[in-house]
């Protein structure tokens, strides 16, 4: 099959190279997410030009067989603590799988990863059963972590559910975008708690927060057009932040927030702090973004606390996802085998 293989610059792509990407997503999320709503046009737009925070670069290569996109290579580029890996997602039609567009795609990625000294590729997000498992398993990934999806559809709950008062000894307090210089240090400090999440097997390090880079994530958000929303808990007696919740949104999915970290500091866990943070912020959300319709987050599936904690606040858990390993190494050599083959 003539797969031809380009870098997808979505600042100069034409509407008919935007509608082609639209197609392929809704034809492969059906098949990979069919717990999911189909996505808009804007939304999948959106979701090609967002940059995770943290993520340095991000490179797309788009497959075409005869004019019709049958695939695209996203790969992100991490910074910091992950230098030595990057993220990597494939997407192939489902017409077009099994015929060589994802041995395509990785003749034109693999070399520059080798270029980059990228020597860990990792996959997130994988659909646990699906054909993105048996593909990363057949190419020598193996699953280093389990999460779940769960999604709050606000319509669906009861808002009573999020009226939960706050434990004494603690107050309240709430931004968009900017920390308050007060809180900031305290701020860092308790974002930092997420690194006692689990995490499996997992390579990918979460960031060592400190005020400077929390600043500097701040920043990041606003080049990338995301709103940052937070709320804390503070600890009456020290002034300290001792737990938070972080939201989300792009103007790009009007109806979509995505839960970010959730965390709380160790000296702070028990009295509730986390359930009490989720529930402020998903009324504080349901009042000045009435807009929203979903709020979606992924939790490791052996953090059985949180998972709990989401439930209680009207998550329900709809989809199993992994996040897949491969040695650099491992890739290209299999790459060679396969190179002449008409499948992969």
């Amino acid at each position: 099959m003539p797969v031809d293989i380009a870098l997808l610059d979505l600042e100069r792509a034409s509407q008919a190279e935007l509608l082609g990407q639209f197609e392929l997503a809704r034809a492969a999320f059906a098949v990979d997410r069919p717990d999911a709503p189909p996505p808009t046009f804007d939304e999948v737009v959106d979701r090609l030009r967002m940059r995770p925070a943290g993520i340095g670069r991000k490179r797309l290569w788009t497959a075409h067989d005869t004019g019709e996109v049958v695939g695209l290579a996203v790969v992100l580029f991490p910074e910091a603590e992950n230098t030595g890996l990057a993220v990597m997602e494939l997407r192939v039609h489902p017409r077009s799988r099994n015929r060589g567009v994802a041995t395509r795609l990785l003749q034109e990625v693999l070399p520059i990863l080798r270029a980059e000294n990228r020597q860990l590729v990792t996959g997130m997000g994988v659909t646990a059963g699906g054909d993105g498992e048996r593909w990363a398993a057949a190419w020598g990934f193996t699953t280093v972590q389990g999460f779940v999806l769960q999604v709050l559809t606000i319509a669906d709950v009861d808002p009573a559910t999020w009226r939960v008062p706050v434990p004494a000894g603690y107050r309240l307090e709430r931004w968009r975008g900017t920390a308050p210089e007060a809180l900031l240090a305290s701020y860092a400090e308790a974002r930092s708690a997420i690194h006692d999440a689990p995490t499996g097997e997992s390579s990918y390090r979460q960031p060592e927060w400190t005020p400077e880079r929390v600043r500097a994530a701040e920043e990041e958000a606003r080049r990338r057009g995301a709103e940052l929303s937070t709320v804390v808990a503070v600890h009456e007696a020290t002034g300290a932040v001792a737990g938070l919740t972080e939201i989300e949104t792009h103007p790009g999915q009007p109806d979509l927030a995505f839960q970010a970290d959730t965390a709380v500091l160790a000296g702070h866990r028990g009295r509730g702090l986390g359930r009490t943070v989720k529930a402020a912020m998903t009324r504080w959300l349901v009042a000045e973004k009435p807009g929203i319709a979903r709020v979606a987050t992924t939790t490791d599936a052996g953090n059985v606390h949180m998972i709990s904690v989401n439930h209680q606040v009207g998550y329900r858990t709809t989809r199993t996802m992994i996040d897949v390993e491969a040695p650099l190494a491992t890739l290209e050599a299999e790459l060679r085998k396969r190179s002449h083959a008409d499948w992969s």
